[in-house]
């Protein structure tokens, strides 16, 4: 059962999103997402002590969730186009959530406007790993024959993002009529480039 600050916080949580998808982060005001969250300016203060750190805090809540969708674990016993699936279709469910796609609208937006922090951004995913100790593991156990892990668990992303994600994000029409064969196809797509022989 969440506490009385939990739902406060959460309540100015979303408050600070929806007041900067609408004027942006430089536009925002401490004074509106309170009001927006019907709290009281030192409620907000209380939580977050600045509009950086509500930011930080929505930004932190979008690559925790990604994160976890990376950390797989490889699984011998289990075919690698098999697993390769399982966390496609992870993805595309993580993505199809108009949640998740309002808060990526929102940080990419950012990053545009603030290159310093997109900088920021993409030293803590290369630090984070993501699906590269997947592939590490696939590699060391023979299902899989790749020289720079870096660059397929990119291709893997892109080959995820380009199906469900930029479309999303982009408001391209005809997402929703997408079957499972385009992550098949993607999946069958990177095997084949790096399955051992």
């Amino acid at each position: 059962m969440t506490t009385r600050s939990e739902q406060k916080r959460a309540a100015v949580l979303a408050a600070a999103q929806a007041e900067f998808q609408e004027k942006g982060f430089a536009l925002s005001s401490m004074d509106a997402i309170a009001a927006r969250a019907a709290v009281s300016k030192r409620t907000v203060y209380n939580h977050f002590p600045s509009k950086e750190a509500l930011f930080d805090a929505i930004a932190g809540e979008f690559w925790q969730q990604s994160r976890a969708l990376m950390a797989q674990t490889y699984q011998a016993d289990v075919a690698i186009d098999v697993q390769l699936l399982s966390i496609a279709r992870q993805v595309r469910s993580f993505y199809r959530n108009e949640q998740v796609i309002e808060r990526a609208r929102l940080l990419l937006a950012e990053l545009i406007r603030q290159p310093e922090l997109a900088q920021q951004i993409m030293q803590q995913m290369a630090e984070d790993c993501g699906l590269q100790l997947f592939l590490q593991q696939a590699v060391s156990a023979g299902a899989l024959v790749i020289a720079d892990v870096a660059l397929a668990e990119s291709q893997f992303w892109a080959l995820c993002k380009a199906v469900d994600f930029w479309p999303l994000v982009l408001r391209l029409p005809c997402v929703d009529d997408l079957d499972e064969s385009a992550l098949y196809s993607n999946v069958q797509m990177f095997v084949r480039a790096y399955q051992a022989a």
